[in-house]
């Protein structure tokens, strides 16, 4: 095991999200969600890279049914599980009115990081899910108080999980030049900054 601190969390699943194909606005949203499970639980490093593997096979919640949710409607399941991410940022961006909530919502992939992005905010899920949950129905509710973020933590992980989210990571890497490998690294002959 290997213990890396709050920040080294939040900037390693940052990129590895960015790796897996999320926007970098979604990425830094998720680099600070696992920063919130990793202080919560030892396998934030098994969830990440779930997610991170995962990521293409998830769908985008669909304009209707972000209509049928403001409304308070029934929610109708997809033919693939919905993306947390997405879904989070919808409701966070977009909330709910309050005469739907509580709102249900079918056939999330990976529900540990809806309730994750969701803590910061007026809204949570109800029963919290358990961390490698693949996919559930779930509900979200008001929260009375909004939850502080925790410092002082460690989060550990293992050393093959740790690789894996590497190389996720790698992918935001701008590949070396013939040009920046005869500069080096830094400015160059002029370093101006």
């Amino acid at each position: 095991m290997i213990d890396l601190s709050l920040n080294e969390v939040e900037t390693l699943s940052t990129k590895a999200a960015r790796g897996a194909g999320f926007s970098w606005g979604l990425a830094e949203d998720i680099g600070r969600a696992a920063r919130r499970i990793a202080v919560e639980d030892e396998a934030w490093g098994v969830a990440m890279l779930s997610l991170a593997e995962n990521a293409q096979s998830f769908a985008a919640p669909d304009p209707a049914r972000a209509a049928r949710w403001r409304c308070g409607e029934a929610d109708k399941p997809a033919e693939r599980p919905l993306c947390p991410i997405r879904t989070a940022a919808l409701l966070l961006d977009d909330p709910p009115s309050a005469s739907a909530i509580p709102l249900a919502i079918l056939d999330v992939g990976l529900p540990v990081w809806l309730d994750a992005m969701l803590r910061r905010s007026n809204m949570r899920v109800a029963e919290r899910p358990e961390l490698l949950t693949p996919r559930a129905d779930v509900v979200i509710e008001n929260r009375a108080e909004v939850a502080q973020p925790v410092t002082g933590r460690r989060g550990a992980i293992e050393e093959r999980t740790l690789a894996a989210l590497n190389s996720f990571a790698a992918r935001t890497y701008v590949p070396e030049s013939e040009r920046s490998r005869v500069r080096g690294a830094g400015g160059g002959r002029v370093d101006d900054e």
